[in-house]
């Protein structure tokens, strides 16, 4: 996994939109906590591009493990995905609820992510 290292406001916080990093399998995950520790980062910037299409998919466990991790693990995580991507009405339900959690949101602009992420 490569990020940049980005800072706002005085917090720093690994940047993966834009690199071929992806989220294909749980062992992934593991390699996104390296590389925040590596970085001394508890912040997390992601686009729909690092996500594979089973992120997507509930029935592969694939989002809720990445959820649960980054709990687990203090990792605040800020995800961008356009207004018009396609998901399922139970992946939309999924991120309305992780909208109200203090560790994982999803966003439509970067602003916003970055914002959420370093306040």
């Amino acid at each position: 996994m490569d990020g940049a290292l980005r800072s706002l406001n005085g917090v720093n916080f690994i940047d993966l939109i834009g690199t071929e990093s992806n989220i294909n399998l749980e062992s992934d995950l593991n390699d996104l906590l390296s590389l925040c520790y590596y970085h001394n980062s508890n912040f997390l910037l992601l686009d729909d591009k690092n996500l594979s299409p089973e992120f997507f998919n509930l029935k592969s466990g694939l989002a809720g493990a990445a959820m649960q991790k980054f709990a687990n693990y203090q990792v605040k995580t800020a995800i961008l995905l356009p207004p018009n991507a396609e998901q399922s009405e139970r992946f939309r339900e999924l991120m309305y609820e992780m909208n109200g959690s203090n560790h994982f949101r999803f966003y439509e602009n970067r602003e916003d992510a970055e914002i959420w992420l370093t306040s």
